[in-house]
């Protein structure tokens, strides 16, 4: 790999560093606000957290047609295209809180969602764009931008919603959208890499045979394994993460400004491991990596049945943090190792599709659990989905992990 090739893929990781935490910022602001807003507007409140399942749902079914675009195209001119309509979608958002209009609040995640599933893609961009060897650590440096988010976040939430009242909530949606189209600036500066220039080792025959059927790579048992941390680590975090700030306000007494510093600690949680996962996975490898992450989620899910208090909530956030992004970038690490280049367009799409599918479920999910059974029903029920996590990872452990995968 040249000099100026892995110059290119180094500034390309800090451009995609610096478009997460964008990003970051705008799915932080409506994880945490979304909810509470819907409550107040949505004609029953069992239907507050339906615009978070919304997005969801436009994420699942944007994800793949992205992803096809992506390999059509470039993932920059995708990217840009769908940040755009994040910032718009942020400000029909913001329009819907000012009507009390729960349709148009519930309509604006038609253009929040793609903007959400193309970030998804910031991570495989990042591994792109550096040689196979440094991937696990370009994926997991991205998602620090999240921390960045975490920080400045609830002091520009807290801005803008002072700035915006009597109409409440309304600013932290115009936030979002100013922070959206601020992406763009990174996001235009993304270099070109060459491909063919990443790998010392990539095999000419392997990049000149003709892609796989589809069925030939999902039936590779680790693929399994991937996409299972991907959808249920994302699905368990978003469960608890989406019925907390509710659980919070409504049933427990603590003011919003609280509840967003819980928010705030858990993006950080999320994103902060990432200066330590990629190093970790080389080290020790998927395997171990993600079994720690579900022994996490397992911590926080007990923390928060121990008790209602803040440092309940705080731990049990915290340790959720941490453990998505363990299962998450280990996750991702074993998909791009089971797809040729010209298969990740369908195979990234599908793993995409699957993940924030079952993510919409969970958090809708989460809104209805919580109004008619309540906070502690909503980690009894996380538990399930981390059983079957940590059960097809371990089974994949013991049967198959010492056999290669297809594409290596």
């Amino acid at each position: 790999m040249s000099d100026e090739t892995s110059k290119n893929g180094n500034w390309n990781v800090a451009f995609l560093m610096a478009s997460q935490a964008c990003f970051s910022a705008t799915s932080m602001t409506f994880i945490a606000f979304a909810g509470l807003a819907g409550a107040l507007i949505a004609p029953d409140r069992s239907l507050a957290t339906l615009p978070i399942s919304l997005s969801m749902v436009m994420v699942a079914l944007s994800t793949a047609p992205l992803s096809v675009l992506m390999q059509k195209y470039s993932r920059k001119l995708v990217f840009l295209a769908c940040a755009g309509l994040g910032s718009i979608g942020a400000l029909v958002a913001a329009a819907g809180v000012y009507y009390q209009d729960f349709v148009i609040f519930c309509l604006s995640t038609l253009l929040i969602g793609p903007y959400q599933a193309s970030a998804a893609y910031y991570r495989f961009a990042a591994g792109e764009s550096v040689a196979t060897s440094r991937a696990p650590r370009a994926i997991s440096l991205v998602l620090i931008g999240g921390i960045f988010a975490a920080l400045l976040t609830p002091a520009g939430n807290s801005f803008f919603n002072d700035l915006f009242l009597p109409h409440t909530f309304m600013g932290a949606f115009v936030f979002s959208a100013a922070v959206a189209a601020f992406a763009l600036v990174p996001l235009l500066a993304i270099r070109q890499v060459a491909d063919t220039a990443l790998d010392h080792h990539a095999s000419p025959v392997k990049d000149q045979m003709p892609p796989r059927p589809l069925s030939d790579v999902v039936r590779q048992p680790a693929f399994a394994t991937a996409v299972v941390n991907g959808a249920l680590g994302y699905s368990m975090m978003t469960f608890v993460m989406t019925a907390t700030p509710i659980a919070m306000v409504e049933f427990c007494g603590f003011s919003s400004t609280t509840s967003t510093q819980v928010i705030s600690a858990h993006v950080i949680a999320m994103f902060l491991p990432g200066l330590f996962t990629g190093n970790l996975i080389m080290r020790f490898g998927v395997l171990p990596i993600l079994l720690i992450g579900h022994l996490l989620f397992a911590v926080a899910f007990i923390t928060a049945l121990s008790g209602i208090q803040l440092a309940n909530f705080s731990v049990a956030l915290i340790a959720l943090g941490v453990g998505w992004n363990f299962c998450f970038v280990g996750g991702t690490t074993l998909l791009t190792q089971l797809h040729r280049h010209n298969e990740k367009g369908r195979v990234q799409g599908l793993n995409e599709m699957l993940v924030f599918g079952a993510t919409a479920l969970a958090s809708l999910a989460a809104g209805v659990i919580l109004r008619y059974f309540g906070w502690v029903v909503v980690n009894q029920a996380a538990f399930v989905l981390l059983a079957i996590a940590a059960g097809v990872t371990m089974y994949w452990g013991v049967r198959h992990k010492t056999k290669p995968v297809a594409a290596s």
